[in-house]
């Protein structure tokens, strides 16, 4: 079976999203998580009294660690904290790892190749004392290099996973032909890699600049991946990809309010609505601009394939048969996300 890593950023709708996967869907997918600092958070309620709670918040590890376990259970799971904080002797992927083991969650640490040095020695650490390996994210450029640096690489080929993220440039890298599917022939170590996985993105972080409506996006992260396989390669590649928009991307610093948009995955394609604010000269209710998002997808949208025991599936198909709320921001990205990570894992052989 080939796995499929998805790599996720921890908001709510994509924890929303993993937790209504279904039972068989799980068994194939590990999802790479890249925790910042902003999702590292524990209990932010104080007691309003001066009298100490009879029961102290859980730490932000144990905040983590339950969230992982509600959504996701004991399965395996990748985690990326470089973001976090720390030094060459203590990190708070320390405290991660130790409130995982208390809950028996299947944690792999993940790491850039060029991760911060306090980072590096709190993954030496994951990987001696819980004897599950790592994996090593790379970027391309790093790959084709691996010849130079391989030798100084700390673990053996057989305990790390190998992704191969190509980012925001996926699209890029498809077009080079077959240059790209050369560099994956004379991967450094081919099979002696635990696993190799491919990922990249081509969802856009706001959708500025596209026409109010309904804009279809090629999904060229699977499309590379495809011809990879199909060439073949001397060695299994999985196949992963940016659920939602990649994990270095931000919408912090967009203003509100914003546009009402949403996202849906077909088999060659990305669907993007992009709506209009809810007040002003054109604006519309948000109510009004889901429903018709959901109508469109349901009725209109050409090879959707839905899902039956997809819960995106079923929540949108809901809304578009008038159900008593038409959802959130939040909520339509977890439908999303769930109807992508569903129809991604079943189009994987």
């Amino acid at each position: 079976m080939t796995r499929y890593v998805p790599i996720l950023r921890w908001k709510q709708g994509e924890r929303t999203a993993l937790n209504h996967l279904a039972a068989a869907t799980r068994d194939g997918v590990a999802p790479h998580v890249v925790l910042t600092q902003a999702q590292f958070i524990g209990s932010s309620k104080k007691s309003s009294s001066d009298t100490p709670p009879k029961k102290a918040p859980p730490s932000a590890a144990e905040h983590f660690a339950k969230q992982v376990f509600d959504s996701w259970g004991k399965n395996l799971f990748f985690l990326d904290a470089a973001d976090l904080l720390g030094n060459e002797t203590k990190h708070d992927l320390d405290e991660i790892r130790q409130a995982a083991k208390k809950l028996g969650l299947y944690l792999v640490p993940s790491a850039r190749y060029a991760a911060p040095k306090e980072y590096r020695a709190a993954v030496r650490r994951a990987v001696k004392q819980d004897g599950v390996g790592l994996a090593l994210r790379l970027t391309l450029s790093e790959m084709t290099s691996a010849a130079t640096w391989v030798s100084s690489w700390p673990f053996p080929a057989s305990e790390t996973d190998l992704i191969i993220d190509l980012g925001a440039s996926v699209a890029s890298v498809l077009a080079l032909g077959s240059s790209v599917l050369t560099a994956f022939q004379a991967l450094t170590n081919g099979a002696q890699w635990r696993s190799i996985t491919m990922t990249g993105g081509n969802i856009p972080a706001t959708l500025t600049g596209y026409v109010v409506g309904r804009t279809m996006l090629p999904r060229s992260e699977f499309a590379l991946w495809s011809k990879l396989v199909a060439a073949p390669l001397p060695y299994s590649l999985d196949f992963g990809d940016y659920a939602t928009i990649g994990p270095e991307a931000s919408t912090e610093d967009i203003g509100g309010p914003v546009p009402i948009n949403a996202k849906y995955t077909i088999k060659p394609d990305f669907v993007v609505y992009h709506g209009v604010k809810e007040k002003g000269p054109v604006g519309k209710p948000r109510d009004q601009q889901y429903r018709a998002y959901a109508k469109d997808i349901t009725s209109k949208l050409p090879n959707r394939s839905p899902l039956a025991y997809c819960w995106g599936d079923q929540m949108i198909d809901a809304i578009a048969n008038s159900a008593p709320t038409a959802g959130s921001p939040t909520s339509w990205v977890s439908y999303s996300i769930n109807r992508h990570l569903e129809i991604t894992r079943a189009q994987l052989p």
